[in-house]
């Protein structure tokens, strides 16, 4: 990239927020979408501790909750952050590209853009929800913009690298971890005052106590740990593979396989008619090897099936993908105006993923914590699986309706403001009949 990029003709007037006539409509539907999928997994985390599937506490013992805990982990677990993740990459090459169009410093302001990202994930984890994405989706956002200059053929196999090397890193833990569970003397530590069962068991029902019942401060001060934990435990695990799909998403976004898909078609194809019924089939079996796993704490199936699922997942989030683009398109190409008009829902809600997703969390502890409903460790999956579609399906009018009066979603439009130094044009000038 030549010096001139960087410098005067760097001006921050030159480039402002993305019009609606530049967007990319299916890369909002695919957001839409990707929001009930997040939904349906966040909603175990919301609605009772984590550590639960470690010591085979189960949400709900009725059929019914065993047969959506199974449609969870087989259709949403571990399939929508990784289309969240591509899109994330996907967005930092459209925004390059315009920065590179309009002579502006895309370093500058991306980072800004990154940093603004960072707060409000740090606002969402220690005021509302432990289980914030946001966080570290913007520390690895800083990693990605090393591969900015990137070739795509340079990304592509950086992508591949990146996306292998913690599925084998999981696999080699798995077998170690296997034997060193089945060497394990359970019972002869509790024996010696060492009840590992014991102590989960204890932390399982203090976090009961403390979200049903405790004070905001006593939440504050459990949310905070929690997330500690969590942050330690993502960025160990996760960050290569999330580093990965952003670096995918960004490949792709150079090479402009959204930007032309037509010219993109077989790719399309190839994800619905390969990768949908194949991912289908591996995450059946992830999904049984997980919940057929009663004591995560003795058992090797959670964390073999917990390892697949970096495959797996993607696998099928890439034919998930491709069914919904494939979808739209011939839904946009139709004559029926009433047809075209089902995806107004979706590609609005996907406009307002960030307003949306944070309104998730709002609504989920009103719904869970004690400052609410206190409902916490008393919902069963089923009941989960149905409330977050009820959430979802309310989202989705509410964000056209609001899109119709406004240009942003309240979140987006203050992520805008600081990223560009200046407040956007909020509400919409009246429309004329054209």
């Amino acid at each position: 990239m030549s010096t001139r990029t960087d410098s005067a003709v760097s001006s921050t007037a030159s480039l402002t927020p993305v019009d609606e006539g530049e967007r990319i409509l299916v890369i909002d539907i695919l957001r839409g979408f990707a929001l009930l999928g997040i939904l349906l997994v966040n909603m175990s985390i919301f609605s009772a501790p984590f550590i639960g599937s470690l010591i085979g506490v189960p949400r709900g013992n009725t059929p019914i909750d065993h047969a959506a805990e199974f449609i969870i982990w087989w259709l949403a677990t571990g399939k929508f952050y990784p289309l969240f993740s591509f899109l994330f990459g996907l967005g930092m090459s459209i925004q390059l590209a315009r920065a590179a169009e309009h002579g502006a410093n895309f370093t500058r302001r991306y980072a800004r853009r990154l940093v603004v990202l960072l707060l409000f994930g740090l606002a969402h984890a220690l005021l509302v929800w432990n289980g914030d994405i946001l966080f570290i989706y913007a520390l690895i956002g800083f990693l990605l913009m090393l591969f900015r200059n990137a070739r795509p053929k340079t990304l592509l196999i950086w992508a591949g690298v990146l996306l292998a090397l913690p599925f084998g890193l999981g696999v080699l833990s798995a077998i170690v971890n296997t034997a060193f569970l089945s060497a394990m003397p359970l019972e002869a530590m509790a024996r010696d005052g060492l009840d590992i069962h014991r102590l989960f068991a204890d932390l399982y029902a203090r976090t009961v106590e403390v979200y049903s019942r405790g004070s905001w401060g006593q939440i504050f001060v459990w949310r905070a740990i929690e997330w500690v934990i969590v942050l330690i435990a993502v960025g160990f695990n996760s960050t290569p593979q999330i580093l990965g799909l952003f670096v995918l998403g960004l490949y792709a976004g150079k090479v402009g396989i959204f930007q032309q898909m037509d010219a993109h078609r077989r790719l399309f194809m190839l994800g619905a008619r390969l990768a949908l019924p194949v991912g289908l089939v591996i995450n059946a079996a992830i999904a049984w090897l997980a919940l057929t796993a009663e004591d995560g704490l003795t058992s090797g199936n959670l964390v073999f099936a917990q390892t697949f699922l970096l495959l797996g997942g993607p696998l099928l989030t890439y034919g998930y993908l491709s069914v919904i683009v494939l979808t739209a398109q011939r839904i946009l190409a139709s004559p029926g105006e009433r047809l075209r008009r089902l995806l107004n829902l979706p590609t609005a809600a996907g406009r307002m993923a960030l307003s949306n997703y944070l309104m998730q969390s709002i609504v989920c502890t009103l719904i869970f914590y004690s400052y609410g409903l206190g409902l916490y460790g008393q919902v069963g999956a089923a009941a989960g699986l149905l409330l977050s579609i009820v959430i979802w399906a309310v989202q989705l009018p509410i964000s056209a309706l609001w899109l119709r009066f406004f240009r942003f979603g309240p979140l987006e439009w203050i992520w805008r403001s600081l990223t560009y130094g200046k407040p956007p044009a909020m509400r919409r000038r009246p429309l004329s009949a054209s």
